[in-house]
């Protein structure tokens, strides 16, 4: 969780950014002119984090900016009173994780964001630019596939604040909001257990993990034959691929961290989304829930849910890798299982496909996520 703790002196946060837990002397606030002249105000960094504003005593101004001492980043507004719930993203190399992030957060500013009544607010300026130059200009704008994360990039995270006004009972309304932490690392930094503990800690301080894998991974060769079956093409044995080897590293991480011994299941909602499902669809049987759209609307639906679920477990046992879906039983308390499409049909190299970016279901982890958290109401009938 983001806050922990009872008492106002006793609280601690997760930083968004760099994934360290702290207590209130760890945040000050910062000057609104960014100038050198306010970097050491005493006025400032004797004030109290937990007050909503403060005023420089060099140049006078009022700010309500605050940042983590640890890494300097400034907060979300508001982040200390609401943190919100962190979401994180894991996969190997090839998943896909560059073009899900920039596919989700382009529907959530648009699409999405009108459906359902929610806002996406960059926690500053810099995650901004980063969405502009490292996704949305090569996706959108030319057209054309976002570049490989290098081992030597993705250490700044996306943030973001996804806001709903929830209306209950006689008017009443509700502000909630859902701390998006986007950190595209390399798929090499899943290599190895000891790199994954070192630079992707925010694993452990999630509220909520996605897990990408790469339907090469579980379906081979086989799914390009018959979905259904576990055999590759020519009749060679499969053997399992990094991605199940990613999900096995991450689910004992969780499980150190969250349930050390082995005495529990992992309490925090995982999700496992087989990407690329444009892929196996001309494989797939013509009444399959893979190649339904989920009806629009500001609610989750909980039978389209289930039977997407309930498909893939089954897809699984036919790719021979059943014992997948038997990891997550063992190890999960509560996760489930999805299949996205993020551009809709394969690049030509670099080049999208003559459609351009057409997403298929690449909400559905955080629709579940939105439902599981508060956010969203069940839908009915």
């Amino acid at each position: 969780m983001r806050f922990s703790g009872g008492g106002r002196g006793r609280r601690t946060w997760v930083c968004p950014h760099c994934f360290r837990r702290v207590g209130r002397g760890g945040f000050g606030f910062v000057c609104v002119t960014g100038g050198r002249e306010c970097a050491e105000d005493r006025r400032l960094a004797a004030a109290d984090p937990l007050d909503r504003r403060a005023t420089c005593g060099t140049c006078g101004h009022l700010t309500t900016r605050r940042r983590c001492h640890a890494c300097g980043d400034r907060l979300p507004e508001g982040y200390l009173e609401s943190p919100g719930r962190i979401v994180a993203l894991a996969g190997p190399v090839s998943s896909g994780k560059s073009t899900y992030i920039a596919v989700l957060v382009h529907e959530l500013l648009h699409r999405l964001g009108d459906e359902l009544g929610t806002s996406l607010v960059p926690c500053d300026d810099r995650t901004t630019d980063d969405y502009r130059e490292r996704y949305e200009r090569h996706l959108y704008d030319s057209h054309r596939t976002v570049p490989k994360t290098q081992e030597r990039d993705g250490g700044r995270p996306l943030v973001y604040r996804l806001g709903r006004t929830r209306r209950g009972a006689f008017g009443r309304t509700r502000d909630t909001s859902l701390t998006l932490v986007f950190l595209d690392t390399a798929g090499e930094h899943f290599g190895s257990r000891d790199r994954m503990e070192t630079r992707l800690r925010y694993l452990a301080e999630a509220d909520a993990v996605v897990v990408l894998v790469d339907p090469g991974d579980v379906a081979g060769h086989g799914a390009a034959s018959n979905p259904a079956s576990g055999a590759a093409a020519g009749g060679a044995v499969r053997t399992a691929g990094p991605s199940a080897d990613v999900l096995t590293r991450v689910l004992r991480h969780l499980g150190e961290v969250h349930a050390p011994g082995g005495r529990r299941k992992v309490p925090v909602p995982v999700g496992v989304a087989l990407t690329k499902l444009d892929l196996l669809w001309p494989r797939l049987p013509d009444n399959s829930p893979l190649h339904r759209t989920r009806t629009p609307g500001p609610v989750f639906d909980a039978d389209d849910r289930a039977a997407v679920h309930t498909e893939l477990r089954a897809l699984l046992t036919g790719w021979q890798e059943g014992g997948l879906a038997r990891r997550l039983d063992q190890s999960c308390a509560d996760y489930q299982l999805f299949a996205v499409s993020m551009l809709g049909s394969s690049p030509r190299g670099a080049e999208l496909g003559l459609g351009g970016v057409r997403p298929h279901r690449v909400e559905d982890p955080l629709m579940w996520l939105l439902h599981r958290f508060g956010m969203l109401d069940r839908g009915t009938g």
